[in-house]
């Protein structure tokens, strides 16, 4: 099972190593054309201007991103669907408790005289020559 782990992180953290250097690679082939432009919500994005952005901006807000990633959405799933989920659990949990105690209570006196009749009813087995023996003694 280990090794498993081994290789599915191994191959995990190859495809991100692989985005990484195809996203490197799109974004200088961007650069490299003149005429691409980008457009987003009807404002166009100036590629040329974007290469003096200085690096320690890109690190930060690629610390950034990675804090959300990897902290914020784990974190936000965990509350947003685990907490109801145990909570929904519990309460149905505490609710078939209950209901299991209030029919036992209800119907001790049932069982109570069904393991009576099993005891007196049940058969007696033979016993055998040794301990007939140690009883005799």
């Amino acid at each position: 099972m280990k090794t498993t782990f081994k290789w599915l992180l191994i191959l995990s953290l190859g495809l991100a190593l692989l985005g990484l250097f195809a996203g490197g690679a799109l974004w200088h082939a961007l650069i490299a054309q003149p005429d691409v432009s980008i457009s987003i919500n009807g404002e166009d994005l100036d590629l040329q201007g974007l290469q003096s952005v200085p690096w320690f901006g890109v690190v930060f807000g690629m610390l950034a991103a990675g804090a959300v990633v990897c902290l914020v959405i784990p974190l936000v799933l965990l509350f947003s669907v685990g907490l109801p989920l145990l909570l929904t659990l519990a309460i149905l949990a505490a609710v078939a408790v209950g209901l299991l105690s209030l029919g036992a209570m209800l119907f001790s006196p049932l069982i109570l005289l069904v393991l009576l009749l099993l005891i007196v009813l049940r058969k007696k087995r033979p016993k055998s020559p040794a301990q007939a023996a140690s009883i005799a003694r």
